[in-house]
């Protein structure tokens, strides 16, 4: 196998050695090496440099001709010139990784493609990486986004070019790939990809004192004439019919996203912008996009429809507008744009872009309360304007999908002295919706009696669009072993929060037996302190009060404390106030009824207070100092 590197060379004096280097270089060998070199009227030591590596190397070729001032006509040249399999369009400054051919020519033994694409590296420039991300290593032309890398810098079968009389416009100057590059897709076999290796390096050389041959800057009407051009050569293909709309089709879709940008972003003068836009008014009517409109996206469809039917000015407001949170309302549940003429249009036409709005969210802070559980976070949507949305979150039990239940999320934060961190990607682009909710213990009840796995979304309404998500959160907001006692509930409820693989926040529900241990009663004086240690997290509040009964009337209501908490333990203290008598009936009592709430448990009771003997050493220690007694 053949490789044919096709070079056209215009005052590389400063870079063509790099380039040639880098071919001569390949791990292929020599022996399938072809260059030509196209010197296209240098007026720099460009020829003598290439005439000195002709003389070196036996497979490079080289051929002097008269300035053309675009890269067309050389790389023409070469194609004729050409012997090799395979050809590569290499510029004068750029130059190959030392495996690309190599690289290259595996994919040509796996998959017989008439196209390879090399992956790229920018130097001091960005580089095409939409079809390296969006397809697979070999796939066919019709229905990808190939149509986004059109620059030539690429492996075509020669037989390809030969066969369909393949060939660079030469009457213009810049932007001479696209014709080209459309013809060759339309009728490749396949296309395949180096995606795991560096094969080309693409430069922008910011100091070599001359303005690149294919990085010059476009005036308004070489920009239109290569639009034209390549609309005219996609009309000229010999292919079917349905097969010529669908790449009409791909090639608008890349109108609308890469010139269209070009031209509303790029600095042009406002002459050039009105005559371009003007153009694209012509073309679309030329070339009948009617008959594949419905193939577009609803932001394509719009696009189409403001170049036809309205100004530039339209055209920006809405190109603008598009990219700020907020840009879009809701009318009888579907999602149009607020500039003007777009709004009318997508009315009209029923243009919805609910399916461009995204709505995100997180929960920051998960806590316990006394009877439910409480959530805090934010949420956004990217175009909507959500001003009038209403918030709701719903718990459903995984393993029965159809079992949910809603709650009112407020639309503000629970604890707002208490801030929390964002993402500042997130909080700089887009317009953020604080929120708290809070979960009833009592409610989860009636979704399920069981042990269970319940899944956490939220619910956004404007008007009637409605637009769900899963919560995600962060590792380290979390809900651990919150105990709950609810009425007509014969164990505690216990809680826990995990994130899935994926980052969403779901809750693990346990019915817990209530255990109490180290139950330790410390009398003296008229206050008892006490002391027990259970595995649940309780919480103590007017429903769930706590209780120590030691008969009929002996019944105690004490302050409790959560003294210590361990993974496998909650340790608490109390104390209550008793009289004499009282304290001497607590004292004949070997078990105690611990209640809190509607629950109620026996539990055998540990005594620890001052014998006389050690009362009589605390009156007696003062009088015998430094002595034992």
């Amino acid at each position: 196998m053949i490789f044919t590197v096709a070079i056209p060379v215009y005052n590389d004096q400063n870079t063509i050695r790099d380039c040639l280097d880098s071919v001569v270089n390949q791990t292929v060998g020599e022996d399938k090496l072809e260059i030509i070199c196209v010197n296209d009227g240098s007026t720099d030591k460009s020829g003598n440099i290439l005439d000195e590596y002709m003389s070196k190397y036996k497979f490079i070729k080289v051929i002097h001709q008269q300035n053309s001032g675009a890269p067309g006509r050389p790389r023409n040249k070469a194609i004729e010139a050409a012997t090799g399999d395979y050809i590569y369009f290499l510029d004068g400054d750029d130059y190959l990784g030392p495996e690309a051919l190599e690289k290259m020519e595996e994919k040509i033994v796996q998959y017989q493609s008439d196209i390879i694409i090399g992956r790229y590296e920018g130097i001091n420039r960005g580089v095409p990486v939409a079809v390296f991300k969006k397809n697979p290593d070999c796939f066919s032309f019709p229905g990808s986004n190939a149509l986004f890398t059109m620059s030539a810098q690429k492996l075509f079968k020669r037989e390809l070019l030969i066969k369909h009389n393949i060939r660079f416009p030469e009457h213009f100057s810049l932007g001479e790939d696209q014709p080209f590059m459309i013809q060759a897709y339309a009728y490749s076999n396949s296309i395949a990809l180096v995606k795991d290796y560096p094969c080309y390096y693409l430069t922008n050389h910011q100091t070599i004192g001359r303005v690149q041959l294919t990085k010059k800057p476009l005036s308004g009407e070489s920009f239109m004439f290569r639009i034209e051009e390549t609309l005219a050569s996609i009309e000229l293909l010999n292919l079917e019919i349905d097969k010529k709309r669908l790449i009409f089709f791909h090639y608008w879709e890349r109108i609308m996203e890469v010139e269209l940008s070009a031209l509303i972003s790029k600095s042009f003068l406002i002459e050039d912008k009105i005559f371009i836009f003007n153009k694209l008014k012509k073309m679309l009517d030329k070339y009948q996009y009617l008959d594949y409109y419905q193939q577009f996206s609803s932001r394509h469809k719009l696009l189409l429809r403001l170049i036809e039917k309205g100004q530039l000015e339209d055209l920006i407001s809405f190109w603008y507008a598009e990219k700020q949170p907020g840009n879009m309302v809701v009318q009888h549940g579907k999602v149009y744009p607020k500039p003007e003429l777009a709004y009318n249009l997508a009315l009209h036409e029923s243009i919805s872009f609910h399916r461009n709005n995204k709505f995100e969210g997180e929960i920051t802070k998960i806590e316990k309360l006394e009877n439910a559980v409480l959530l805090e976070g934010f949420c956004y949507h990217s175009h909507v304007d959500s001003s009038n949305e209403r918030l709701f979150i719903e718990v459903s039990l995984r393993e029965q999908k159809d079992k949910t239940i809603s709650f009112p999320a407020y639309r503000s934060l629970f604890e707002k002295k208490y801030p929390f961190e964002i993402d500042t990607q997130i909080i700089t682009k887009e317009k953020i919706t604080y929120f708290h909710a809070y979960i009833p213990i009592e409610s989860l009840l009636h979704l399920n009696s069981e042990d269970g796995i319940l899944d956490l979304r939220l619910i956004s309404k404007i008007e009637d669009y409605t637009k769900s998500l899963r919560l995600k959160s962060k590792e380290s907001v979390y809900l651990k072993n919150a105990s709950y006692i609810a009425k007509g509930c014969k164990e505690p409820i216990v809680i826990n929060s995990y994130l899935t693989k994926w980052g969403n926040l779901s809750l693990v529900v346990k019915h817990q037996m209530l255990h109490f241990k180290n139950f330790v009663l410390t009398c003296s004086g008229p206050r008892i302190k006490g002391h027990f240690d259970c595995e649940t997290d309780l919480s103590f509040g007017e429903q769930n009060s706590f209780q120590v009964n030691f008969g009929r009337f002996l019944m105690f209501k004490p302050d409790v404390v959560l003294k210590d908490s361990t993974r496998k333990k909650m340790s608490y203290d109390f104390s209550f106030e008793v009289t004499k008598q009282e304290l001497k009936q607590i004292k004949l009592k070997k078990n105690a009824e611990v209640i809190i709430g509607h629950l109620q448990q026996s539990v055998p009771v540990i005594y620890k207070g001052k014998s006389i003997k050690a009362k009589v050493k605390n009156i007696l220690r003062p009088l015998f100092k430094g002595r034992n007694i």
